[in-house]
């Protein structure tokens, strides 16, 4: 996969949505993201905001997962604004429990439907494009926002982890399930 090829990762559109490759003017958007200490809260090992150096080792881990394994997570802009929203898809680094379909979103943009969009569309795009038999998600026991997202999924509870130290449960759906 070439770096420089804007078409790299595919771009899906749903109704509000666009899931795209990353562009260098994503960082801002998404360091002021994850320097949220309400989004960071689940995402980052101490459960706290992200400096701006870690957040480009972020974003440059997605775009070289892009490059590695053929797949990842996209860019979520928003359709009506062209506003960079929050990332979605499916990943694996090295010694993960499985594929792992994720997401997260800048918290002015919760509570819209947006995420089960983008979830929505990305799982679709996994289970039409990869051969796996099941996509897992790894949700923090806390974290009730995205265990419901999970459910209106499919996903189903399987089993209880520990991710960075700290308490996950592993969400999991099979293909044959997927709707």
């Amino acid at each position: 996969m070439n770096l420089s090829d804007p078409n790299a990762a595919p771009r899906i559109e749903t109704k509000h949505l666009v899931l795209r490759p990353w562009r260098a003017d994503d960082f801002e958007p998404f360091a002021a993201m994850m320097a949220d200490a309400e989004v960071a809260r689940f995402l980052t090992v101490a459960q706290r905001p992200e400096d701006r150096a870690a957040a480009w080792r972020e974003m440059a881990l997605f775009v070289g997962h892009w490059a590695l394994r053929g797949y990842g997570l996209f860019a979520v802009e928003e359709k009506a604004s062209g506003a960079f929203i929050g990332r979605v898809g499916a990943w694996q680094p090295e010694g993960w429990v499985g594929l792992e379909l994720g997401w997260a979103f800048a918290r002015q943009h919760w509570g819209r439907g947006y995420a089960f969009e983008a979830a929505h569309a990305a799982g679709a795009w996994v289970f039409a494009t990869l051969p796996c038999d099941r996509v897992v998600s790894l949700i923090h026991n806390d974290n009730a926002r995205s265990q419901r997202l999970a459910e209106r999924l499919g996903m189903r509870r399987s089993a209880l982890t520990l991710h960075a130290g700290m308490p996950h449960d592993i969400w999991e759906l099979a293909r044959a399930d997927w709707r």
